[in-house]
This record gives C-alpha cells, sequence and structure tokens, in this order.
C-alpha cells in the first residue's frame, strides 16, 4: 500500500478532533475510527486552518511512516 493510499484509509477513519486540557497541559484529541488518539498541539502547525487531509498526513508520518 502506498503513502497516499494510507493517508487516504486515515482520512476515511477520521471522525473529527478538538483541543482538549488537563493538568498536563492542552493537546490535542483525534477520533479515529474505534480509536483516541491524543497529540501534542506543536505537532500541529496550523491548527485553525487544519484539514482532514493535513491531519491525517501528520499521523501518517509521526506515527506510522517506517523508514
Amino acid at each position: 500500500m502506498t503513502k497516499d493510499q494510507r493517508i487516504a484509509n486515515i482520512v476515511a477513519d477520521l471522525e473529527g478532533w478538538e483541543i482538549k486540557s488537563d493538568d498536563n497541559g492542552s493537546y490535542l484529541e483525534v477520533k479515529l475510527g474505534e480509536f483516541l488518539l491524543e497529540m501534542d498541539l506543536s505537532d500541529i502547525p496550523n491548527i485553525e486552518t487544519l484539514t482532514k487531509e493535513e491531519l491525517a498526513t501528520i499521523i501518517f508520518d509521526k506515527y506510522l511512516d517506517n523508514k
């Protein structure tokens, strides 16, 4: 499976995201199919204009790309 295909699969599973806070600070909570992924906001350079495709690419590059 190519990188583009894997990113397209992530986009298809991506249900939404929101900024959350706890005692350790703020983070991005991503609903991805049946999973919740917590991401550091510093990993997201453009949170105000973030698209599903951009977030899927960030998730792939950070968590799934096995270089």
